[in-house]
């Protein structure tokens, strides 16, 4: 179950990031909140800081990637914040980034026009 922010200080004092390891509830919070008017400035700025982290890439694939979170705002979030990641680190990513890439469902994948994807090669 993801943390619910009644506001964006509740977000603010409630950082995903505990003794150097993500939570993911907290996290999967982030990600629904990022299409939150009021709350995106705040995360987009955080987020900003972990863009070559590997544990944050492999939670934010999980999130799209499972079935457990199908339909899910965090999922949204997720595909949002793995098209900001490091190149580099996405092309050790790479078959987690295409098979998120195949999706039907366009607001799923990362990148939403293939051809931005010349640099994964």
């Amino acid at each position: 179950m993801y943390t619910y922010f009644k506001d964006l200080e509740a977000l603010k004092a409630c950082c995903p990031i505990e003794n150097g390891v993500w939570n993911k509830d907290i996290l999967q919070g982030y990600m629904i909140y990022c299409c939150v008017e009021g709350f995106t400035q705040y995360i987009d700025e955080f987020m900003a800081n972990y863009q070559d982290d590997e544990s944050l890439a492999e939670l934010l694939f999980d999130f799209l990637l499972n079935d457990d979170y199908d339909g899910s705002d965090c999922q949204i979030g997720a595909a949002i914040y793995i098209a900001k990641m490091d190149r580099e680190l996405l092309r050790q990513k790479k078959d987690l980034l295409l098979q998120a890439q195949k999706n039907e469902v366009y607001w799923k994948r990362p990148f939403r026009e293939n051809g931005t994807l010349d640099w994964l090669q």
